[in-house]
């Protein structure tokens, strides 16, 4: 086990131009005092104004009021995926990236398969496979159409329904899907294969406290990950009190042992999402020290939905007029 953060790949000659683009680029990305001044602000109007001499100031013009925020963060948000694909040499990289929002579309349309609602709204245009491509596939059931790991979440999030009858079994199952994917052989690029066996451990040890915490610790094994670095099983079985002892000689420690404190203290999960957060903007960071490689590219990119993240939580607090601590309490680090 790594004490802090798994090593990655080799460097690459051939990204010089591309990692000088992304350094120049981190530059504009928004720091804790432009965050900081963000939260000071008094309504969500004056956070727009502030934002104004960013990288969103350019769509600014086009809400139509401040409500319309999301449609800003989109737009910043298919920009960084257009500069990505741009810079990255090769395909499968992109692929790989795009493979995440894929499987989150199988989730929405099979959802809208048991519902018999259009759930449309909800697909993103992320993914490798166009949303009225993929739509179509499920009206018609045309599912052969799908690649091979795309069809065995869709026979799993069906048959794992029909067992129970419970939709939230079909996020369990293509969840789980998606990172025995995202986390194997295929994706052979391992920076971003690390990053989603760090997130899978992270889900896994949130899996055990939450299910703890509200005593069904009866449904943790049918609700893990595959892929993470940790023997999860070894977990399962430790009382809540003691976990973050049991994780000391492994890198998640400090995270669970003030979050489950926090947790403990005021009934809220707030500050262990928000450093199980911290911890991924921190593997990030790692690409810092990376002259050459595809690396920094999906640092960018994933620093970039952190931010974008970062301005979602502070609207919506803004909006639903929650105080500056409140909305810090949950709000990650920028990248």
């Amino acid at each position: 086990m790594f004490v802090r953060y798994p090593p990655f790949g080799k460097e690459k000659t051939d990204y010089a131009y591309a990692v000088g683009r992304i350094r120049a680029l981190e530059t504009r990305l928004l720091d804790r005092q432009r965050v900081e001044r963000l939260l000071e602000a008094k309504d969500a109007e004056e956070v727009l104004r502030s934002l104004q001499d960013t990288d969103y100031g350019a769509y600014i013009p086009q809400l139509e009021s401040p409500l319309a925020f999301e449609d800003m963060l989109e737009a910043e948000r298919a920009r960084a995926f257009e500069l990505f694909e741009e810079l990255a040499l090769e395909e499968e990289l992109v692929y790989w990236v795009r493979s995440f929002y894929d499987f989150h579309n199988v989730k929405v349309l099979i959802k809208s398969l048991i519902a018999e609602k259009d759930f449309r709204y909800a697909l993103s245009p992320h993914g490798n496979i166009p949303p009225e491509d993929i739509k179509a596939i499920f009206q018609e059931e045309r599912y052969d159409k799908l690649p091979a790991h795309l069809q065995t979440a869709v026979e799993k999030g069906i048959s794992s329904y029909y067992e129970k009858r419970d939709p939230q079994r079909i996020s369990l199952a293509v969840d789980q899907s998606a990172y025995l994917y995202l986390t194997g052989r295929s994706v052979r690029d391992a920076f971003l294969r690390n990053y989603f066996r760090l997130q899978a451990d992270l889900l896994n040890l949130m899996t055990v406290v939450r299910l703890k915490f509200i005593g069904r610790e009866d449904l943790i094994r049918f609700s893990l990950l595959p892929g993470g670095f940790l023997e999860i099983e070894r977990y399962t079985q430790e009382p809540l009190d003691t976990l973050s002892g049991r994780l000391y000689h492994t890198p998640y420690y400090a995270i669970f042992d003030e979050g489950i404190n926090s947790l403990r203290a005021k009934g809220s999960f707030s500050r262990l999402y928000k450093l199980m957060d911290d911890y991924l903007v921190g593997y990030l960071k790692e690409t810092r020290t990376v002259a050459l490689g595809p690396e920094p590219l999906i640092a960018y990119l994933y620093g970039k939905m952190n931010e974008i993240k970062i301005l979602r939580m502070i609207f919506v607090g803004k909006i639903y007029h929650m105080s500056k601590e409140e909305i810090k309490e949950r709000l990650p680090l920028p990248y």
